[in-house]
């Protein structure tokens, strides 16, 4: 099982941009294996750990601040969250994607693959519908890094 995971508030502009990607890919559903599973996670924080169970693979798409121009698009895999979980870097929530990775560490068994793709954002608190134009030119780019991950493992 591949579970994809799309998170953020899609009412809260760009940080909802990990639920809009999930939703194109529903859109594609005909074009992805029978093995992958799509999951608006929305802002899960605690609650990951239960979208983890089970699962072989799990795709994280989520919003990031602090790793770079705004829209561009980051992968990054389990140890590369745990090195940058000092510095504040890969999610804009409040419990960060790195905690919920140490706990799930030591509460349960871990996926065989974690990879994370995270699309730089602007960080705001304001109320508002929609994804910006620059962060709106990722999707097409992250949507394709997904399929060429889960290409080769569509034997499995």
């Amino acid at each position: 099982m591949i579970r994809i995971l799309g998170c953020g508030s899609p009412l809260v502009g760009d940080d909802g941009i990990g639920v809009h990607i999930v939703n194109k890919l529903m859109e594609m559903r005909s074009e992805l294996p029978d093995n992958v599973e799509l999951i608006d996670a929305g802002v899960c924080g605690l609650e990951l750990l239960n979208f983890m169970e089970n699962a072989k693979e799990i795709i994280i798409i989520d919003a990031v601040k602090g790793a770079g121009d705004i829209g561009s698009v980051h992968r990054f895999g389990i140890e590369d969250i745990k090195r940058a979980a000092s510095s504040n870097v890969i999610s804009i929530h409040d419990t960060g994607l790195a905690d919920v990775l140490c706990i799930a560490e030591h509460v349960q068994e871990m996926p065989e693959t974690l990879t994370i793709f995270a699309i730089e954002i602007e960080e705001t608190d304001k109320i508002s519908i929609g994804i910006s134009d620059k962060v709106e030119a990722s999707v097409d780019e992250v949507i394709n890094m997904i399929l060429d991950e889960i290409r080769p493992k569509q034997g499995s």
